[in-house]
């Protein structure tokens, strides 16, 4: 069987890929720099670098309504060794990570300008979100500075880690916006979600590899904290290689009390995936076909989370090692989990069969509560569960759009978002109609899906899933949506901008009945995120 196609850098990863360029580059300027700009085909294109030499472009057509796009990327490394160092602004509009397209022209030709910055600062990348949230508030002044009256409306988008940065950013300046747009983006605190990745790392190191420390490494600044992270990394790429060829199939080895047993590697596998909420579909795994290799669709389900692992705990390594250098080390605890609660009963009964039956279940989960758990450090705990600090209180139409089964940012990241608006909007309804004085809340939210097809998976002449072979088209990978989806979702946004309201679910229905796989159930709510610290 072939290897999983995780990230060609993940799939490379060595001794000579780790070799690390240890200086940083620190050139900033002392003030914003005006842009530069150029016409040509009808279009103005403006460079500039903010204060702290981070540059910036606008692009506005000749036909340009109004609106203006500032566009929020989302999680970049500062070190080599894992994925690309970027080295300036690498998108300029919401792109598809799997076909390396995005929207400008589109955005372009509708008559939007288009603004985007590299955020970085003073060549340090990683979670440097209290920074960026300035930095926007510059790009943006800088353009109003530029544009004055040619701009009527703002529309405030970006993706993944963005997400943590633009809801602070909008509670902070509220005149900034007029519409915001989340692209599978993390719902702060990101503690909610990273606590999934470092437990990822410790199921492993109890199932696999005793050697994992996972995140309970991390918190050593610099390269010396990147290379120990990257460390951990290649441990778990080295087990999911294995897997790869031979789907988990031998028995297992670890922990001691479970070896000899007849439960297989892939039933731990599983179980990790399940308690983690890693998806259960993936790029080439629908979670349901079978046949006489894969012979029941909770196999399939395991090969999915074999593929979703690799890259979900690649981003998890940079992104909780930069998040441990500003906590300290310490951050992530087990010691409360309850990990028998963790396993979703209709999960336990769904995918039965691969997790090899109530007792190898029972068996699991019953070492689980017995083993050694991983002790972090209070202050760094309180500042990881702190982080990216939002209220929820912005009323500005906001507009979320993820995958059914985004390996990376899970798609509870939504309903996390849905429900933490919904609650300050209904106490705010309740104060309301208690004094019925000003004016009454609107709710301002609106979750859209990218849904799969039912089937999709395809097998190789030998009967092996044929992971080489085109992903699905729709509902599966992270930051990967297609142009039709992502400029339904722009246009959303325009149209929000402009009226101060989210989309009736009327309109959202008609559109989504021309665009492919847009979910038009509007009371459709993907698996919840595993944990919500409040």
């Amino acid at each position: 069987m072939k290897s999983l196609t995780m990230r060609k850098s993940i799939a490379t990863l060595g001794a000579a890929t780790l070799a690390l360029t240890l200086s940083v580059a620190i050139t900033p300027s002392a003030t914003a720099a005006a842009p530069v700009c150029a016409t040509a085909a009808g279009v103005e294109t403006c460079n500039g670098t903010l204060a702290n030499g981070a540059a910036y472009r606008f692009i506005v057509p000749t036909n340009f309504g109004g609106t203006m796009f500032f566009w929020e990327h989302g999680f970049r490394p500062t070190y080599p060794g894992v994925s690309a160092v970027p080295t300036g602004i690498e998108e300029m509009t919401p792109a598809s990570a799997t076909t390396k397209t995005d929207v400008t022209k589109e955005m372009l030709r509708a008559g939007y300008g288009i603004a985007a910055y590299d955020g970085t600062v003073k060549g340090m990348r990683g979670w440097n979100n209290t920074f960026r949230v300035e930095m926007l508030k510059e790009v943006i002044d800088t353009a109003m500075a530029k544009y004055t009256t040619r701009i009527t409306k703002k529309v405030v988008y970006g993706s993944s880690q963005a997400g943590a940065i633009i809801t602070p950013f909008v509670e902070k300046y509220p005149t900034y916006a007029d519409s915001v747009g989340i692209m599978a983006g993390l719902t702060p605190s990101p503690a909610d979600a990273l606590q999934s990745a470092c437990d990822i790392f410790y199921l492993l190191s109890i199932f696999a590899d005793p050697t994992i420390k996972g995140c309970a490494a991390m918190g050593v600044k610099g390269v010396p904290g990147h290379m120990a992270s990257v460390g951990e990394l290649l441990k778990v790429v080295a087990l999911l290689t294995t897997w790869s060829k031979n789907l988990g199939a031998p028995g297992l080895e670890y922990p001691a009390p479970l070896k000899g047993s007849p439960i297989p590697q892939r039933s731990a596998l599983l179980l990790t995936g399940l308690l983690t909420g890693v998806p259960t579909k993936s790029a080439h795994m629908d979670g349901i076909s079978t046949n006489a290799v894969i012979a029941e669709h909770s196999i399939n389900a395991t090969v999915a989370i074999l593929e979703n692992m690799g890259e979900a705990i690649a981003t998890g390594t940079l992104a909780g090692q930069s998040i441990s250098e500003l906590t300290g080390p310490g951050f992530y605890d087990n010691t409360k989990t309850d990990w028998a609660a963790m396993l979703d009963e209709g999960d336990a009964g769904r995918y039965n069969l691969g997790l090899s039956g109530d007792e190898a279940i029972a068996a699991m989960l019953g070492v689980l509560a017995v083993v050694p758990r991983v002790t972090g450090n209070a202050d760094a705990i309180a500042k990881f569960k702190a982080l990216d600090k939002s209220t929820f209180a912005s009323t500005h139409p906001t507009i979320l759009l993820s995958n059914e089964a985004d390996r990376l940012v899970f798609s509870g990241n939504s309903a996390r978002y849905v429900d933490k608006k919904r609650a300050v909007y209904e106490a705010a309804l309740a104060k309301w109609e208690a004094s019925k004085t000003g004016k009454k809340p609107v709710w301002n939210t609106l979750a859209l899906y990218a849904m799969t097809p039912e089937t999709y998976t395809k097998f190789t002449a030998a009967g092996l899933p044929d992971l080489a072979g085109a992903p699905s088209p729709s509902g599966v990978g992270h930051q990967s949506f297609t142009t039709d989806q992502t400029m339904a979702w722009v246009r959303m946004l325009a149209v929000s901008a402009k009226s101060g309201k989210i989309p009736t679910g009327k309109y959202v229905q008609y559109i989504a009945k021309k665009v492919p796989y847009l979910n038009d159930d509007l009371d459709y709510r993907p698996t919840d995120l595993k944990y919500n610290f409040g």
